[in-house]
């Protein structure tokens, strides 16, 4: 009987830290599968870039996609390979000051299409920086003076004229009647 006492009392011993092992076991588990997710996500953040805006149907192709007036400066900025050039700017929030088609042609006729090409692609980023200025700012603080640009450059606003507010999650948008060098 002693035995038996001794077997049974033993078993159940085995049985509890076997459950105990495999409880702690599940815990870490639990908490690695957890971090990795945490990762994969902080990855996911990190490396998305801006260029994920001038995809077709975003947010905020859609906005300037909305506004016929805007229809070539949302045909540039879908020129294949310029997300690459801009996405750093397009990363945190940002407000686009949006040429409109009108204030584009006073480049010149033939000046989209040469800055479009594969060869002129930087100085189509260089331009478009110009429009961009970091931060999700609304007319008031567009209008302040000594902003710079994405590209470095201080904007100069003189005689332009904004049009009305688009915005979206990580951005403002204004139509404006000037392309800023």
């Amino acid at each position: 009987m002693l035995y038996i006492y001794y077997s049974a009392t033993n078993e159940a011993y085995h049985k509890t830290n076997f459950l105990t092992i495999k409880s702690t076991i599940m815990k870490k588990f639990r908490i690695h599968v957890l971090f990795i997710a945490l990762l994969l996500s902080t990855a996911s953040i990190r490396c998305s870039s801006g260029a994920d805006l001038l995809k077709t149907g975003s947010s905020l192709l859609s906005s300037l996609g909305g506004n016929p007036a805007l229809s070539q400066i949302t045909s540039l900025l879908q020129t294949p390979g310029l997300g690459k050039l801009l996405g750093g700017a397009l990363k945190k929030p940002f407000t686009l000051l949006a040429p409109t088609n009108d204030a584009l042609s006073k480049l010149g006729g033939d000046a989209i299409s040469k800055l479009t090409s594969p060869e002129n692609l930087g100085q189509l980023a260089n331009l478009l920086k110009n429009h961009i200025i970091p931060g999700k700012l609304d007319a008031a603080g567009v209008a302040q003076t000594g902003l710079k640009s994405a590209g470095g450059k201080m904007l100069d606003l003189a005689g332009a004229n904004l049009g009305s507010l688009m915005s979206g999650d990580k951005f403002n948008v204004f139509p404006i009647d000037k392309v800023l060098n």
